[in-house]
């Protein structure tokens, strides 16, 4: 069977795998043939696609990660705020993981909008469990993140729905109320005996950040407890590929990258590695495009997690991209998941909703280095008028004659004049609401310090990721939106 993203249904195409919805159980059985009901009832709930059953894709052997049963017993049991059953439930998830012979998810999600919040906290536990598993953890460690990631959302109980899935921007009020919902979640979690200290810490600590950007506590680093390090992780994951009332989903390798780029600012490094070994860039059954302009699907996983074997459409050729020296240059190019490329911002935890569009947004980066300039022009040039200028120096001068940019993204190690020392000058002169993003080669706490000192809205690592780049500016130029 072969993923097909939900714009690309065709009445008559037959389910290879059923699709379930908490409230009736079985929304559409394996075997059943769509019809255009069946697929507008698909879109309207917010679907990603369905897989489907076809000659071609016969072939392609998909891993069950867990069983469906426990799937629908979590929903049901984070659904309810039943303890009791989280805590079974988490157990036959780590028995269903454990005997697997290849710690993978493969398995593209379907869930519907309305099961989003209930389905989230069970995709996250086993995403976790897979990660702490393939770290070699106790078995009685594995259960206690199952747990915890399963009862890591439960204060979005407290939280009105409105709130929840609002498609417009949240209100300052209703984001601080979406942040409360971790302490919300120790709170209902705290009078439990049955629930370990360790997990409520997770709970409460699982948007915490590496450089102590997160909440509700701002720990930084080793202050941050594995289990919410891993839980944050996955829990982004997660939200990046999901499709939301507010936002469209980002594919696997996509939503990897965002990740990987994030690495020592948002998210441990280890856990992130570890993801890369379970949670695979292209999943079997999913459409791919390759820059020779040839489709496929991916077949099977190979020992690189970025080239795949796949199966060409054309000619059924199956072709093993980490070895076949006649595919050596090609790449993939595209993924079945996207249909569009995403325009708006997406918030790491899925809270942010996209800002009415602004007639034009002035970027303006300064680094020493021409090709990190280039590479930001290339990055950032089709969505912003972007300033490129080599010097903190160039920097104050160009600024006191044009005036404050929307974005002051600006490297730390410049010669003569640093970026911190420039971002100081500037606002000594005036100009305290420059919003800046700080560019370093160095992750340390002294780094995270000088740059919160400056007032940092954010700082990414040397060399960029183009995804990570991206999305940060969004979100920071949003935030920055808020306190206009």
């Amino acid at each position: 069977m072969r993923f097909v993203p939900v714009e690309e249904l065709k009445p008559g195409m037959k389910l290879g795998r059923r699709i379930i919805n908490r409230v009736s159980t079985s929304m559409l059985e394996k075997g059943v043939e769509l019809s255009e009901v069946n697929i507008e009832r698909l879109k309207s709930n917010g679907y990603l696609g369905a897989y489907i059953a076809d000659a071609f894709s016969e072939d392609i052997e998909i891993q069950e990660t867990v069983q469906e049963k426990n799937v629908m017993d979590g929903i049901d049991a984070v659904a309810n705020a039943d303890v009791g059953s989280i805590i079974d439930v988490a157990s036959e998830l780590v028995n269903d993981i454990s005997a697997l012979d290849r710690i993978s998810v493969d398995l593209l999600d379907l869930r519907s909008f309305d099961d989003y919040t209930y389905h989230h906290s069970v995709n996250v536990a086993v995403y976790a469990a897979a990660v702490a598993t393939r770290m070699g953890l106790p078995e009685e460690q594995i259960q206690e993140i199952t747990v915890a990631a399963l009862c890591h959302d439960l204060g979005k109980a407290r939280i009105p729905t409105e709130i929840i899935n609002k498609k417009d921007r949240l209100t300052d009020e209703e984001f601080a109320e979406i942040k409360n919902h971790p302490r919300y979640g120790f709170d209902m979690l705290y009078d439990n005996p049955r629930i370990s200290s360790v997990v409520r810490q997770a709970v409460i600590c699982h948007h915490e950040n590496e450089n102590g950007s997160g909440y509700p506590l701002g720990k930084t680093g080793d202050e941050i407890p594995l289990y919410a390090k891993i839980i944050h992780a996955v829990d982004v994951y997660d939200a990046l590929t999901s499709r939301r009332p507010y936002k469209e989903p980002y594919a696997p390798v996509d939503a990897l990258e965002y990740l990987t780029g994030g690495i020592d600012i948002l998210f441990d490094r280890k856990v992130v590695d570890i993801m890369l070994k379970v949670i695979p860039a292209y999943p079997p059954g999913m459409d791919i495009g390759l820059s020779n302009g040839e489709k496929a699907v991916v077949i099977a996983h190979t020992s690189d997690g970025r080239r795949p074997k796949i199966k060409i459409y054309d000619t059924a050729k199956e072709v093993d991209l980490s070895s076949d020296p006649d595919y050596r240059q090609v790449f993939i190019t595209a993924s079945g998941i996207l249909m569009q490329e995403n325009s708006e911002g997406v918030e790491t935890l899925n809270e942010d909703r996209m800002k009415p569009k602004q007639k034009e947004i002035n970027i303006v980066v300064v680094d020493d280095s021409a090709i990190a300039l280039k590479q930001a022009q290339s990055i950032l040039g089709d969505e912003y008028k972007v300033t490129l200028l080599e010097s903190g120096m160039a920097c104050l001068n160009y600024i006191k004659v044009k005036g404050e940019p929307d974005l002051l993204i600006m490297d730390i190690d410049m010669p003569v004049m640093n970026g911190v020392v420039t971002v100081e000058k500037l606002r000594e002169s005036g100009y305290r609401h420059l919003n800046v993003i700080f560019l370093t080669a160095i992750a340390n706490r002294e780094v995270v310090l000088r740059c919160n000192k400056a007032g940092a809205s954010d700082y990414i690592l040397k060399p960029v990721n183009p995804i990570y780049l991206k999305e940060r500016v969004k979100i920071a130029l949003d935030n920055n939106l808020d306190r206009v």
